[in-house]
């Protein structure tokens, strides 16, 4: 076997979870005999051995590829198989359907007022499809009013499945794949009749306990927002962090150590084994003792991928310790992932198993390499380290969060010296709370260095997130360019590893010399290591030059349009919707911030409805920087509008009032307002009407041979007048008025624009009967390609060449519709 045959199995077994989830069979195949073949193409680099190193090392290298190559077509067939199985029961759930559940109690969690059960060895009868008892391989969640249950019994209860929502934007919080890498297959609401039986487990069930017990002293004794990040630090309960302290933590770049994770394990675990060392209890004795309370405490913070990761590996180096034998972190590294792996294959796409063992690949690889090439300069290296993490983990962070933080390395060398204290005076008051009064002043006393440097990090979060640009907004990256990324560190280390060994082989210099010498090039390698950093920064984060782009958000009942001009500019139109909550801090801002959109030169509104302007209204309390709104000249003052431009102005933004027929050119791009409304010309009105919707700001986009035109809420009245006017025919992307309402979208209108693509946004469910039948019947007799938001998500229509335009459905990803003028 290789020096590391753990990590080499573990690579494998990605490599095949990978392939079963996105790659083909052939993909298989090549990469199996690649690896079997490795050892016979490398024989050749043995030639200078002597023979008994040389059967050595050949022996070493067909073991391991026999090992890695067995490993990846077990991951693949494993993978495959969980993966099949759950298609036998997942497509044929219907959300809202009532079924009858049997499984295990195994984890229990409070959140808004709720009990949330996880279940796992499950079964299901449905009570309309199904007479016999289905197996379900995945865990289930069960929402519950009390908590009546212990851990460690089997429950029987009936209840309505709920299924978990897939992302609908590019950007969106898929909960469907968040919920599928955790192993769970969907949830169970509005529950009754539930009945247990069976051995509770005591130890489980105690662990659960004094974990909400803990949760409330440290409220009682800190507060709310101190108390809520200990609990969040100490036992893993996210549900008591305050969202405000949440977001400082992130924009300064230091949640990670509110994750329980290999510092926490590191500093609690290690103190307790050196202090049961120092008592004479033995390599054994302190080893057992250290490892079953670290098992227990993972248990209390919920053993997440993090958490088991960083316990599993704290016993790996107590058992190394008392068999006496070397610790090898990369080594114990992949045992612990091929253990996660194989309970859970799909846990490969969680962000918290990925940020985990990336971090730790980081820390232990690359921070190595930097340690050794300023191995006399422990300042440098700090920095290094430090820099070098952050090249190594920020490509992941760009992945899910779309943004990183700025100034992130120099903050985590300013809080992390402190989290030890922190976490060691946290339990030592825990514990004293649970032996005495939880109100005692000794209790105040032991916890106050956590109240010291709990505050002290918040006002430093505090200053940081009001520094210039303390988050940058990358975009998501492409696969293929963190592929290239990583590629590129990983020789750049080797690089340096390279430079390090040969300085150290320079003996035959002179003392004097020689300490010039490296003086020197220490210099350069620190200068060359910050270049190359920088240097692959730019290459991820710099964006690929696009085209036009229209985009048509889903955003449930509402309307947000998001505009990439060929000239480059950023435009979006309206953005709200009256039955997605919070929709444009979880729908409209992420997609922006995926494809890497800093801010908008101009946001127009059609008119001040709450299902045009509530995303919006929230996306300028989130601090989204928008340049220009733009807004009717006609259009009705009332609480709405006053609200949205007094936030507008709160921030800095300028507002633009258009009338019919005014025009905004945006380098190529001419945008002109062909609203029925006021014109320029035209006495003001106080207002045109008591409904807003007549009143829409009527939008005609046109640059480069391509035609849009966004309607907002126009009635049958309003159509009529734009075609009094004339001028618009032949449109290349037409967005259906009033949602589709059947009251819009007439036939003559329609007739005269003769759209090429059409776009309705609505919701699937509404309480308007949105899409009217007229309406969608009239689109289609123009020949017009029609495309609904609540059936296909998100809508993306980009230009190919000159007169081919393309559309792409968020839902349906490996299906364009091509369109030829």
């Amino acid at each position: 076997m290789g020096k590391r045959p753990f990590l080499e199995m573990a690579a494998g077994f990605i490599c095949g979870i990978s392939i079963a989830v996105y790659g083909k069979p052939w993909t298989l195949w090549l990469l199996f005999s690649g690896i079997l073949l490795w050892p016979a193409i490398v024989t050749g680099h043995d030639r200078g051995m002597p023979e008994s190193d040389r059967y050595s090392v050949r022996k070493r290298r067909w073991c391991m590829a026999v090992c890695s190559a067995a490993a990846l077509f077990l991951g693949w067939h494993h993978c495959g198989g969980v993966q099949a199985e759950q298609n036998q029961y997942l497509p044929y759930l219907e959300d809202g359907e009532e079924i009858l559940l049997n499984g295990k109690l195994t984890g229990k969690e409070q959140k808004n007022e709720q009990y949330l059960y996880n279940l796992s060895s499950c079964q299901i009868r449905q009570d309309s499809k199904i007479s016999e008892w289905q197996r379900i391989s995945a865990s289930i969640i069960i929402y519950c009013e009390s908590d009546t249950c212990s851990i460690g019994q089997t429950l029987v209860l009936h209840g309505k499945i709920k299924l978990f929502n897939r992302a609908r934007n590019e950007g969106n919080f898929d909960q469907a794949a968040y919920y599928k890498a955790r192993g769970t297959a969907f949830a169970v609401s509005d529950v009754d009749e539930v009945s247990a039986y069976g051995k509770a487990n005591l130890i489980a069930e105690k662990m659960y306990q004094w974990k909400y017990h803990l949760a409330g002293l440290y409220e009682q004794a800190l507060g709310v927002r101190e108390g809520g990040v200990l609990s969040t630090m100490l036992l893993g309960e996210k549900n008591l962090l305050d969202a405000e302290v949440k977001q400082l933590y992130r924009t300064a770049g230091i949640s990670h150590i509110l994750a329980i994770s290999g510092l926490h394990i590191a500093v609690i675990g290690m103190t307790l084994y050196r202090l049961l060392r120092k008592g004479s209890f033995g390599f054994w004795g302190s080893g057992i003792f250290a490892a079953v309370f670290m098992i227990l405490y993972g248990m209390m913070t919920g053993m997440g991928y993090s958490s088991f990761r960083a316990v599993s590996m704290f016993c790996i180096l107590l058992l190394g310790q008392a068999v006496g034998r070397s610790y090898d972190s990369l080594n114990a590294m992949g045992f612990t992932a091929l253990l996660i792996l194989w309970k859970q294959p799909f846990a490969l796409y969680d962000a918290g198993f990925q940020l985990s063992f990336i971090a730790v690949l980081g820390v232990v690889w690359a921070g190595k390499i930097v340690q050794s090439a300023y191995q006399r300069h422990a300042v440098l290296q700090k920095i290094g380290t430090g820099f070098v993490l952050q090249l190594v983990i920020l490509p992941v962070t760009a992945w899910y969060f779309y943004e990183i933080p700025v100034y992130a390395m120099l903050l985590n060398l300013l809080v992390l010296p402190f989290v030890g204290i922190v976490l060691v005076s946290g339990i030592a008051g825990g514990l004293l709370g649970c032996a005495v009064m939880p109100q005692a002043v000794l209790v105040h006393i032991v916890l106050l260095p956590c109240h010291v440097i709990l505050s002290g990090y918040e006002k430093i979060c505090t200053i940081a997130s009001g520094l210039p640009h303390a988050l940058l907004i990358t975009g998501k990256p492409s696969a293929v360019k963190i592929t290239v990324y990583y590629l590129l560190l990983a020789v750049g280390l080797f690089l340096l590893s390279h430079v390090t060994k040969r300085q150290k082989e320079m003996q035959q210099m002179t003392e004097e010399n020689g300490r010039q010498k490296r003086r020197k090039s220490y210099r350069g390698m620190e200068w060359s290591l910050f270049a190359c950093g920088l240097g692959l920064l730019v290459f991820l984060f710099t964006p690929v030059s696009q085209g036009m782009k229209l985009t048509v958000l889903d955003v449930g009942q509402g309307d947000g349009i998001y505009l990439h001009t060929d000239s480059g500019y950023d435009i979006f139109i309206d953005g709200g919707s009256t039955n997605v909550q919070s929709v444009g801090k979880y729908r409209i801002l992420p997609y922006l911030k995926s494809n890497g959109v800093n801010e908008i030169d101009y946001w127009f509104v059609s008119h001040t409805d709450l299902d045009h302007i509530s995303g919006l209204l929230e996306i300028f309390d989130e601090g989204y920087r928008i340049r220009n709104l733009v807004l009717f000249r006609g259009m009705m003052r009332d609480e709405s509008y006053e609200k949205l431009v007094s936030l507008a102005k709160e921030h800095g933004t300028e507002i633009c009032m258009m009338s019919r027929k005014d025009a905004l050119f945006s380098g190529s791009a001419k945008i002109t307002a062909i609203s029925p409304g006021y014109h320029a010309g035209d006495e003001m009105r106080n207002e045109m009407g008591t409904d807003k919707n007549e009143e829409s700001l009527v939008l005609l986009y046109e640059e480069k041979g391509f035609s849009a035109l966004f309607t907002g809420d126009i009635g049958e009245e309003q159509e009529k007048q734009i075609l009094k006017w004339g001028g618009i025919n032949d449109i290349d992307f037409y967005k259906a008025a009033h949602h589709g309402s059947k009251y819009s979208n007439t036939k003559s209108f329609l007739d005269a624009v003769s759209p090429r693509i059409s776009v309705i946004s609505c919701a699937e469910k509404n309480r308007y009967g949105h899409p009217g039948r007229a309406a969608v019947e009239n689109i289609r007799d123009t020949g017009s390609a029609l495309f609904y938001t609540m059936e296909g998500g998100q809508i993306t229509v980009t230009r190919l060449k000159k007169n081919e335009l393309a559309v792409q459905k968020f839902l349906l990803p490996d299906k364009r519709f091509v369109f030829v003028r």
